[in-house]
C-alpha cells in the first residue's frame, strides 16, 4: 500500500466511530444541558421569589424547653430567659449588618409598644458591640439583647436564616416562627399563633 492510501484509511478509519457511540455520546451531551437548564430555572426562581413581600409565621412543635442567657451588647446586663418564667416571649435573631433586620425594625418596635405582655428579646447575632449599639440608637430599640458574637446561640436554635423571629409560648417552647424580615401583620400573627395554643 502506497503511502497516500495509507493516509486515506487512516483519516476514513478517525472520522467513522460506531452509531451506537455517536448516539451515546450524543444523548449524554442532552441529558447534562438539560439538567443545567433545570438548575437555572430553579436558581432564577429562588432568586425571584426573595422578594415577593414579608415572610410569614410558620408553625413548629418543640416540646423541649428554649434556655438562653448572655449579656446585652448595650447595657453590659445579664439577661436570661429563666427571668420571664409563665411570660410568652418573643426571640428575634438580628445584627447591625443585616439588611432584612434594618427593613423590619421599626415594626418590630411598634409590635413591641403594642404588646407589653410579651417580653421581646434580641439575640445579636456574629456583630460587634459598638454597632449594635449603634443600630439600637438609629432604630428606637430599647428591649434586651444577648450578644452572640460566635453565632452559639442563635445555630443552637436551628437557625435558617437572619433575620428570623421565634415566638415561644408561656413554657418557654417554640410555638411559631418567621424567617426572614417581616412586617408588623407579620410579628402579629406570629405571636396569634402562638398564643392560641396556650
Amino acid at each position: 500500500m502506497n503511502q497516500k492510501k495509507a493516509r486515506e484509511t487512516r483519516r476514513a478509519a478517525a472520522g467513522t466511530e460506531p452509531s451506537s457511540n455517536r448516539s451515546s455520546r450524543h444523548t449524554r451531551l442532552l441529558i447534562g444541558g438539560a439538567a443545567l437548564l433545570v438548575v437555572a430555572i430553579v436558581g432564577v426562581g429562588l432568586l425571584a421569589s426573595r422578594n415577593t413581600g414579608p415572610a410569614q409565621a410558620v408553625s413548629s412543635s418543640s416540646s423541649s424547653t428554649v434556655e438562653i442567657s448572655g449579656t446585652d451588647p448595650i447595657t453590659g446586663k445579664s439577661v436570661d430567659l429563666a427571668s420571664y418564667v409563665g411570660k410568652p416571649v418573643v426571640l428575634n435573631v438580628w445584627g447591625s449588618w443585616c439588611e432584612g433586620c434594618s427593613a423590619e425594625a421599626a415594626d418590630l418596635q411598634k409590635f413591641v409598644d403594642r404588646h407589653p405582655e410579651v417580653q421581646m428579646i434580641g439575640i445579636d447575632l456574629q456583630d460587634s458591640k459598638g454597632a449594635a449599639r449603634g443600630f439600637y440608637t438609629e432604630h428606637g430599640w430599647s428591649h434586651p439583647s444577648v450578644f452572640d458574637p460566635d453565632g452559639k446561640i442563635s445555630f443552637a436554635l436551628g437557625l435558617q436564616g437572619t433575620p428570623t423571629t421565634y415566638f415561644l409560648d408561656r413554657d418557654h417552647r417554640v410555638v411559631t416562627q418567621i424567617v426572614g424580615a417581616t412586617d408588623l401583620a407579620g410579628f402579629e400573627q406570629g405571636l396569634k399563633t402562638a398564643l392560641s395554643g396556650t
